[in-house]
């Protein structure tokens, strides 16, 4: 049964997300990693504050408020989560200090990444949660032996500028605690500043008196060796790592076994620059995390092909795909939340580079499709792909995604009355996604758009809902069906008692204008267990089910499979 309301009827009519957002101190982003530019839900300026427009802008800079020290960046939490992307993202949490226009507070950020084509993190999207201020005195023990990322590439620069004309070879290990993340689940942030302090301890009693050994980014630890030969590279990364994980470390909150691991790049062999190494040791450290290695990975010097200057681009190398009937739909099912039966799969975009695979990673392809306005073509080729489905198999729902640069576009509608026009009935199983944000630039021609959709029999979706885009007038106007809460605030309901609120607050919405609700980034089962209590309607996410390539003409065996 679920649980009692928090609001009365009178509340519902009233709520207003964006506020409430501010309210508890939280705001939604999202983060291309590779061109670093970095987008706001509306509500930034309530939380943020007046923060500098490039910090607002760039996540490097954002990174810049980051006060040394107090914890790791979301630079830095991204790419030492470790993990591999399989479509559906890699989890990642911190807590950081951060000065906001001359307000020291405590931030905790987590969301997940998405990787491009080398597999490496390509674009984020989480949501940054302000805890408190920073008490007066608070930092100062953190902040000892600690520099930012550009400290510590002046003093490498200082050391290969004293040794590399001697000949002398510079080691630059990176090393960071393995888990990070569930000792602060397991332990909290007090114990794991006391685990990451005896750390620091441990890799000092087992340095050279030439060597010398930087904290950045709180659980990073860059250690320079003067004169090791490279053969004897993982030799010293193992004593390192011996001197760490050989014994418990006890904290106020118990004991804790801890482990590192370690990347290495070694100079002149790899570079002679200090960023460049430094990078090559971070990567070499990610490839350690990937692969579980309990040794040094070591950066070597790219050996394959570089890429030539009559390569396709992308975007290219895509319309060739469609145009060669390489498009496939993977499907992720939506279970409902009481029975976990499967209600509808999710249609997710395909592209590959062979009639087989492998595919395009999809957080790069999309937005350069969109950007180059070539994301129409693709919408139009999964339409195509969905109502054969649908047609294959009468007992088959799905969803699909739809930009809003081809909603907007009367092809694309045309393409759809068309096509449900020739089934009569199968519209009833498709349901039509968009985004939050498609909603809000011309809110009446939306409208319009929608109703036109929903007149033919089809569901409309609003995904990514909760960032505060829309306000309780515009939903009203728009003939939704279902509400897709935003995984950034789904994903956090074990830690958080906020967003536990808003998400409960979000669901009473989704009652109080009698649409269902689909919880979005679903990972384990007291996750589903609170949403259920709450009233959602449908789960989607890892625990329930992933993404996956149905036999070419047979969609149904994923149906009957999950269900």
């Amino acid at each position: 049964m679920p649980a009692p309301s928090i609001l009365s009827p009178r509340d519902g009519s009233n709520i207003d997300p964006r506020s409430l957002l501010s309210s508890i101190g939280e705001v939604v982003y999202s983060w291309d990693i590779h061109s670093d530019g970095l987008q706001w839900g509306p509500n930034a300026g309530d939380v943020l504050g007046r923060i500098p427009e490039a910090a607002l802008n760039r996540g490097l800079a954002f990174a810049g408020l980051v006060e040394p020290g107090s914890g790791r960046s979301r630079y830095d939490a991204i790419v030492s989560s470790g993990g591999h992307d399989h479509g559906d993202g890699v989890v990642y949490r911190t807590r950081y200090a951060a000065d906001l226009a001359g307000r020291k507070m405590w931030i905790e950020d987590a969301g997940r990444w998405f990787a491009g084509a080398d597999g490496r993190p390509a674009t984020a999207r989480g949501v940054l949660r302000l805890e408190r201020q920073v008490r007066d005195g608070e930092l100062g023990a953190a902040g000892n032996d600690v520099c930012d990322r550009t400290a510590l590439i002046e003093r490498l620069e200082q050391t290969l500028g004293e040794h590399l004309p001697a000949e002398r070879i510079i080691v630059v290990l990176i090393a960071a605690i393995d888990e990070l993340t569930r000792l602060n689940d397991d332990f909290g942030h007090e114990a794991t500043d006391e685990i990451i302090t005896e750390v620091q301890d441990r890799l000092r009693s087992v340095m050279r008196r030439r060597d010398h050994l930087i904290r950045y980014s709180s659980n990073r630890f860059a250690i320079l060796l003067t004169g090791c030969p490279q053969n004897q590279v993982e030799m010293a990364a193992r004593r390192f790592s011996k001197a760490v994980g050989q014994t418990a470390i006890e904290t106020g909150r118990g004991i804790a076994l801890v482990s590192l691991r370690i990347g290495a790049a070694v100079a002149p062999e790899f570079s002679t620059q200090a960023g460049a190494l430094i990078a090559g040791a971070e990567n070499a450290l990610a490839g350690a995390k990937a692969g579980a290695s309990d040794t040094a990975v070591i950066a070597r010097r790219r050996q394959g092909r570089e890429t030539r200057a009559d390569e396709p681009s992308l975007d290219v190398q895509a319309v060739a795909a469609l145009n060669e009937r390489r498009v496939r739909l993977a499907l992720q099912p939506i279970v409902d939340a009481g029975t976990r039966q499967v209600a509808f799969q999710e249609a997710l975009l395909r592209v590959g580079h062979g009639m087989d695979g492998p595919f395009f990673a999809t957080a790069e392809l999309i937005p350069l499709l969109e950007r180059r306005g070539l994301v129409r073509l693709f919408d139009h080729r999964v339409l195509e792909l969905a109502t054969e489905f649908l047609a294959a198999d009468p007992r088959l729902t799905l969803s699909i995604n739809v930009s809003p640069r081809s909603l907007i576009d009367p092809e694309w509608l045309d393409a759809f009355l068309g096509c449900t026009r020739a089934a009569p009935g199968m519209s009833e199983r498709l349901i039509v996604e968009v985004t939050e944000t498609a909603t809000i630039a011309d809110p009446a021609r939306m409208a319009g758009i929608l109703k036109q959709i929903k007149d033919r029999g089809a569901r409309i979706a609003i995904d990514d809902f909760g960032a505060g885009h829309t306000s309780l007038r515009h939903l009203r106007a728009f003939p939704i069906d279902i509400l897709k809460l935003d995984g950034a605030f789904t994903q956090n309901l074990r830690r958080s008692t906020d967003d536990r609120f808003y998400v409960r607050t979000l669901i009473e919405l989704a009652r109080h204008l009698a649409v269902d609700t689909v919880a979005e980034w679903v990972d384990d089962e007291l996750q589903a267990t609170m949403l259920c209590d709450w009233g959602v309607t449908y789960l989607q996410g890892h625990l329930v089910g992933r993404a996956e390539l149905p036999q070419r003409g047979d969609a149904s065996a994923l149906l009957h499979a999950t269900g």
